[in-house]
């Protein structure tokens, strides 16, 4: 047991920790997604007896933050991307004619998977499917594209040009 004030450290996962990784993944996200992000080599980080953060092995860069309140991921740009290669177009996808890099306007809306609900995780893309930005949707994918100058979607974290 660690001690009180000391920093939670990274480890690998554990076959129990995968096992509910498999099941929170499967209920957001489809197995499609939930498999191919536990086929990585993961790390994970626990706070008070939870996962709360998940890495790919060796890499710097959070992959998920699992919020303890109601047990939902929020997701990074790397994961994003693996989102977008696991599932077909439109799905979890904001699809836009322009990007200013902040939050997306139901102006900018080209398109929006109708099954997206207000606090979904959800996707930035252009409309040849790159991978713009991730973030939270704050509106109904049906709605998002009438809703004119009102936000539609909260960017967390934006693909800076020529990086992935």
């Amino acid at each position: 047991m660690p001690r009180l004030g000391s920093m939670p450290q990274r480890r690998p996962v554990g076959v129990r920790e995968l096992s509910v990784l498999r099941a929170l993944l499967s209920f957001q996200f489809g197995e499609e997604v939930s498999r191919a992000i536990t086929s990585l080599p993961l790390e994970v980080e626990i706070r008070r007896g939870k996962i709360r953060y998940v890495y790919e092995a060796g890499a710097a860069e959070r992959l998920l933050t699992l919020r303890p309140n109601d047990f939902m991921f929020t997701i990074s740009l790397r994961a994003g991307e693996i989102v977008r290669r696991s599932l077909p177009s439109p799905r979890l996808r904001v699809v836009v004619r322009e990007f200013r890099g902040t939050d997306v306007r139901g102006s900018d809306v080209v398109l929006s998977d109708p099954l997206i609900r207000p606090g979904d995780e959800v996707l930035v893309v252009d409309a040849n499917d790159e991978l713009l930005a991730v973030g939270k949707a704050r509106a109904p994918g049906p709605l998002m594209a009438a809703l004119g100058d009102q936000d539609v979607v909260r960017v967390r974290e934006v693909r800076r040009l020529g990086k992935g």
